[in-house]
């Protein structure tokens, strides 16, 4: 009796074939994310150090020479423009690369130029300091800009991580439920929402 021949999909050479198709798509695809994720990586932090320069010039503005007070005014406000405009640039591409983020990442710059702006304004109504002791800025309170940073920096986590944004929110909710029981308050009600969400009652009450 003659053997019923294997199809020819199933033979040796045709399967060696298939695996390493799907073994170089796999690899092709993990690089690409790979590559994708260290690309906005660095996109997420520059964004993050453009903030962090727009929120040194309440103290560039207090320590401005005195003795060239329009060569300082000039020089301060071109930098502090070139920064705004990178402040600009950042939200658009932001809005193309990660909606979330950039939700989370537009309510930092908000809350930014509100606290910070205000203060580089009240500095500029300041007497240029003349000594060594008055390097020492003590009027400047930026502490509730954080929340917003750390919204953002969560944001960031969860878009860059493996596990999809909704399962870290509740994760974190949950989280937040335990340490609620645990401390004897009442329970939030609830809710799965982004990381940029999370710091909206506070940007409201702002």
């Amino acid at each position: 009796m003659t053997p019923t021949p294997e199809p020819w999909w199933v033979t040796p050479a045709v399967v060696a074939a298939v695996i390493a198709g799907v073994v170089a798509l796999v690899t092709l695809i993990v690089n690409g994310r790979r590559a994708r994720a260290d690309r906005q990586r660095q996109l997420f932090a520059a964004a993050f150090g453009d903030l962090s320069s727009y929120c040194e010039y309440p103290y560039i503005v207090r320590r401005r020479r005195h003795d060239e007070p329009e060569q300082e005014r000039l020089r301060i406000t071109t930098e502090l423009s070139e920064v705004q405009q990178k402040l600009n640039h950042n939200r658009a591409v932001l809005r193309v690369e990660a909606p979330r983020v950039a939700r989370a990442y537009e309510t930092l710059v908000t809350e930014t130029r509100r606290i910070a702006g205000a203060s580089i304004h009240a500095g500029w109504d300041l007497t240029p300091i003349n000594t060594d002791s008055g390097v020492h800025v003590t009027d400047v309170d930026l502490t509730d800009i954080k929340p917003f940073e750390d919204a953002y920096l969560t944001a960031v986590a969860d878009h860059l991580a493996l596990m999809p944004w909704w399962a870290r929110t509740t994760v974190r909710w949950v989280g937040r439920q335990i340490a609620c029981l645990w401390s004897g308050k009442e329970p939030a009600p609830a809710q799965v929402s982004s990381a940029a969400d999370d710091a909206q009652p506070e940007a409201k009450a702002a």
